[in-house]
This record gives structure tokens, C-alpha cells and sequence, in this order.
């Protein structure tokens, strides 16, 4: 068995292109690399995006673990990769491709592929030698990801009404657990975005 801990970045500024986490992005950060301590992790995989290094960084500090980029778990699309585009017309954007994801944004992946992306660097790591690794990454592609791998009602059954709902429950720094047998290639659910771990704040 393979566990994969899928954590969504920190709270980031409200700001265009690629934005720092905000001070409540810093405290998730840190309280999140807390709850994984209680893990036997051992890799950490990031998107390259300040956001998502920011907080591997602080589980990487906690863990004693190096923190390693890839551009495979990038967003599906970023408010910034078109540097003209509005945030309403992003948002638009952002919803036409949620709901039809076959559809092709003028930026980044569509839905579907930002889900298959996210899927083959999980499928790739069936070799790595260790069994408990954390990927930093943000709400979209792993909604696209979950959206791909299970059906509508495995889905609701965890989050009521997530088919409707999407990504807005991978909230900042909530945490993904996922439990996948190599042997048949199949992947269970075992906490579908999970935020125990902030209470405090």
C-alpha cells in the first residue's frame, strides 16, 4: 500500500499572478505540518507555485524532510497565467470549465486534464520506494483529480453535496488522505478533506 496526503496550500494574498501565503496562511502552514508529523512521511512533492513551496516548506521544516518541485501538480489554471484577464472574467472561466471539463481554457489544462495530470505523477510514484508521501498542491486540481478517480455518490457520501459544491471544500491547508493498493491500481478514500487540525484557529 501507498498513502498519498493531499494537502491544499495555505491561505494566500489576495493579489494576481503568484501570491505569498497571507499570516493566516503561515499558521495553517505550520499547524498542518503538525498533524502530518504523526505520519511516517518521508517525501514531499510541491507545485512551484509560492503558495504551495511556502507550505511545503513549513512541513518540510517540521518533518526534517527535503521538499521537492515538480510543475505536475501546478493548478489547473491560475488568476495571472493571462496577465490581462479580469478576476470576473477569470471566475467565469474558472466555472464554464468546472462544469464542462472537456472544455479547453484559454490557459492552463482543462478540468479533466488537470485531473489526469495530478492521477499519472501519483500512478508515477508506484516505484518510489517510500510509502507515505505528502504532495502540496491547490483545491482545483485535486477536485479534478477526486472527480476523475471516484463517481458522484462515493463522493457526496463523504461531503454532502460535493458533486455540487466542488472545490470549495478543499479549503486552505485541509488535508486529503488517500490509500492506493499497487498491486490491482485501486485507490480508496480515507479523508476527503479534512481540517481537524485547525480548530484552534
Amino acid at each position: 500500500m501507498k498513502y498519498f496526503y493531499l494537502v491544499r496550500h495555505g491561505e494566500k494574498q489576495k493579489t494576481q499572478g503568484d501570491p505569498s501565503l497571507s499570516p493566516a496562511g503561515k499558521r495553517q502552514a505550520k499547524l498542518t505540518a503538525k498533524y502530518l508529523s504523526q505520519f511516517p512521511v518521508k517525501a514531499i512533492f510541491t507545485s512551484p507555485m509560492k503558495r504551495t513551496t511556502q507550505t511545503a516548506a513549513k512541513i518540510g521544516k517540521i518533518l526534517g524532510i527535503p521538499v521537492l518541485l515538480t510543475p505536475l501538480l501546478r493548478e489547473r489554471v491560475n488568476w495571472g497565467d493571462d496577465p490581462n484577464q479580469s478576476l470576473e472574467d477569470f471566475l467565469s472561466m474558472w466555472q464554464r470549465s468546472s462544469a464542462n471539463r472537456d472544455w479547453q481554457p484559454s490557459v492552463g489544462n482543462s478540468s479533466f486534464q488537470s485531473g489526469k495530470r495530478l492521477e499519472s505523477f501519483i500512478d508515477s510514484l508506484d516505484l518510489h520506494p517510500l510509502e507515505h508521501i505528502v504532495l502540496v498542491t491547490h483545491g482545483g486540481i485535486i477536485t479534478d483529480f477526486l472527480r476523475n478517480v471516484f463517481d458522484e455518490s462515493y463522493l457526496n457520501n463523504h461531503i454532502p453535496n460535493f458533486s455540487s459544491t466542488l472545490d470549495e471544500n478543499i479549503k486552505n491547508c485541509s488535508v486529503t488522505i488517500l490509500e492506493k493498493d499497487r498491486l490491482n491500481n485501486s485507490v480508496r478514500l480515507i479523508k476527503l478533506a479534512s481540517r481537524e487540525h485547525l480548530k484552534e484557529l
